[in-house]
């Protein structure tokens, strides 16, 4: 079987990625409170919507204000961008508050609980696919951690396993894009058997370590499913919103 590869548009991280990305695959970004991995993955996000591709952004972290003050330090204009129609928002964190601001791409469930939540957020979903022509979906989620806060661990692994099956349905019966997801997860705020659960569904994991120098980490392919993928590390500069990916010399 041969599977799409998608490229990052980061030549550097497509090589140690062994290619790209996996079409319909998940990439987890794995990083610590300090760490700058979750510009890596805004980058990403970026790049694949600027490609004939619409955001979907699930927040599960932060007020509004505060998120797109973050996207803002990359020259993200959240609500420049949702009314220009490249992305929605998926805005759990204020739902969950009754925060609910009145911008076309923001989108609610109507109430925030374990047991109806997947069905609700399913609906939001379709509802922006509807909206979406033949753009790819590309998703970005704000961030794991704060969806095991909201919720329990082993509530969201129940949740994330039984997305997977409905997306796997959904296979076999819609005839459209499938779609790239990004996971934000910091590992501080979680227990190693959620990142285990959590890296066993993903196709790509990258994973960031700190180094003793400001603004520099340790950037470590730790997962590809392509065939020509072997786990490797680099170093990964932040700095005034700029970010690079230095490969070691060969």
């Amino acid at each position: 079987m041969e599977w799409k590869i998608i490229p990052t548009g980061i030549k550097e991280l497509d090589t140690m990625l062994g290619g790209g990305i996996l079409d319909d695959s998940v990439v987890l970004v794995v990083y610590d409170t300090n760490s700058f991995g979750w510009v890596l993955a805004a980058e990403v996000f970026r790049s694949l919507v600027e490609r004939n591709g619409f955001g979907i952004i699930t927040n599960y972290s932060l007020p509004y204000s505060l998120l797109s003050k973050y996207a803002g330090v990359l020259g993200i204009d959240l609500d420049e961008a949702g009314l220009e129609g490249k992305l929605a928002i998926v805005d759990v964190f204020g739902a969950m508050y009754g925060i609910k601001l009145d911008r076309p791409h923001l989108y609610y469930l109507p109430h925030v609980d374990a047991s109806t939540f997947l069905p609700k957020i399913v609906e939001v979903y379709y509802r922006i696919l509807q909206t979406t022509g033949n753009r790819k979906p590309i998703g970005l989620t704000v961030g794991l951690d704060g969806f095991a806060h909201i919720f329990d661990e082993e509530t969201v692994i129940r949740l994330l396993r039984r997305n997977m099956m409905l997306k796997e349905k959904a296979k076999a019966t819609e005839n459209r894009e499938r779609p790239i997801t990004i996971m934000l997860l910091n590992r501080d705020r979680v227990s190693r058997a959620f990142i285990s659960w959590v890296s066993h569904y993903s196709e790509h994991i990258l994973e960031f370590e700190p180094t003793s120098r400001p603004g520099v980490e340790r950037i470590i392919a730790r997962k590809s499913l392509l065939p020509d993928f072997g786990p490797s590390e680099a170093e990964f500069f932040y700095s005034r919103g700029k970010m690079r990916i230095r490969l070691p010399e060969r």
